[in-house]
């Protein structure tokens, strides 16, 4: 009779913590490419799933993306903050395929940028809901070529 609780405790431990993993996922892999700004200048668009993903595929949902537009090239330790409306970039959720959400406020830390490699960094997102999602990443370069203006 003990190890039957014990064994139904233990699969309910397991199916708790996996659904709050799967309504809080941990963003932290991804890619990372050059872009274009909506006015056609040269950007960075980064994309950090919550799980694995094969660059140049579609990313199956839930990730973030977030697009810089200023103050580029991006350099080793640089911060890039960004907010609603900015004309800095941008960044957003998105839990169901076709639905995203803009963050209100983010800010980006680079710790190592480098094209053709990659970047490894943290972020901060806040939402008009209250939420924040916070991380580390560890980015891919992606080449792509982009042909802006």
């Amino acid at each position: 009779m003990r190890s039957t609780v014990a064994l139904l405790m233990c699969t309910f431990a397991t199916l708790a913590a996996a659904l709050a993993q799967a309504a809080n996922p941990t963003y932290s892999t991804g890619s990372i490419q050059a872009s274009c700004a909506p006015w056609d200048g040269a950007a960075i668009a980064m994309t950090i799933a919550a799980r694995p993903f094969e660059p140049k595929q579609p990313v199956e949902p839930p990730y973030l993306n977030m697009n810089i537009w200023k103050d580029l090239p991006l350099r080793n330790g640089q911060t890039i903050k960004l907010s609603t409306g900015s004309q800095a970039g941008s960044a957003s959720r998105c839990l169901k395929e076709g639905s995203c959400e803009a963050a209100i406020s983010s800010e980006i830390r680079f710790d190592k940028f480098k094209p053709g490699s990659g970047a490894t960094g943290h972020y901060e997102l806040h939402f008009k809901n209250g939420d924040t999602l916070s991380g580390a990443f560890d980015l891919k370069w992606v080449e792509v070529r982009m042909f802006c203006g």
